[in-house]
């Protein structure tokens, strides 16, 4: 028997070549808009790194802004990080109330949802940011329904919906949100993400009722032959 044949079972996993070579995401793009969904309600699709640093938040940022210019209709990306909160701090909007703080009845759907000035592509976050605790995992005041509630009601609105989770590391609930979309696209450092960390993802994401749909290698410096892909 040989050594990759008493490892785990392998992963069922497409590896977008196409992100990993630095170009378009239209491979991505087109695997994500050919899967099967109600054609009256938007494609909901998380991306999550496999670690902190992955370059997760890049890649959904990419994926959504592809998705306003190439698509009819609104596209939204939901920043569901709420420690780091990448997507705000690179947009420079101010999104003082959340989609969470909208479900709830807090405040007006409109007023969490902000234009970021590509196209018909807007920026919202999931939650109000949450401060760390000495490093350690902690838990989201967002319950599961909820959580639930709020894509279904952004299915109703818009075309595409992009999640930029948090990794699993930081947020243990993160992965719960796999339940609610259509598909969640693993983020992996090249050189730093251990082959069992992604597969301990996708395992999690599975276990939840969720779909994992694409793995996407980021930050590549070095030549990784066709020879190991197989095995990604």
């Amino acid at each position: 028997m040989s050594w990759w044949s008493r490892k785990q079972e392998q992963v069922e996993m497409t590896v977008d070549r196409a992100a990993i070579a630095g170009q378009p995401l239209f491979s991505l793009f087109n695997k994500l808009a050919m899967m099967p969904h109600d054609p009256d309600e938007g494609y909901a699709i998380q991306v999550i790194g496999a670690r902190a640093g992955a370059g997760a938040s890049t890649i959904a940022k990419a994926l959504a802004e592809f998705a306003a210019i190439n698509v009819d209709g609104p596209v939204l990306l939901v920043d569901a990080d709420p420690f780091d909160r990448e997507q705000v701090r690179l947009s420079e909007l101010v999104l003082p109330s959340s989609l969470h703080d909208a479900q709830q009845g807090l405040v007006p759907m409109d007023e969490v949802l902000k234009p970021m000035g590509i196209a018909d592509l807007m920026l919202a976050t999931l939650t109000q940011p949450v401060a760390r605790k000495n490093g350690q995992p902690v838990t989201w005041s967002l319950s599961i329904s909820a959580m639930g509630d709020i894509v279904d009601q952004l299915r109703r609105r818009f075309r595409w919906i992009i999640f930029d989770s948090a990794p699993p590391q930081s947020l243990a609930f993160a992965h719960v949100l796999s339940r609610f979309v259509n598909g969640t696209v693993i983020v992996a450092e090249a050189e730093k993400t251990r082959l069992p960390v992604a597969q301990q993802l996708i395992y999690q994401i599975r276990a939840n009722g969720g779909k994992p749909v694409g793995l996407v290698i980021n930050k590549r410096r070095l030549l990784i032959s066709e020879f190991i892909y197989r095995f990604l």
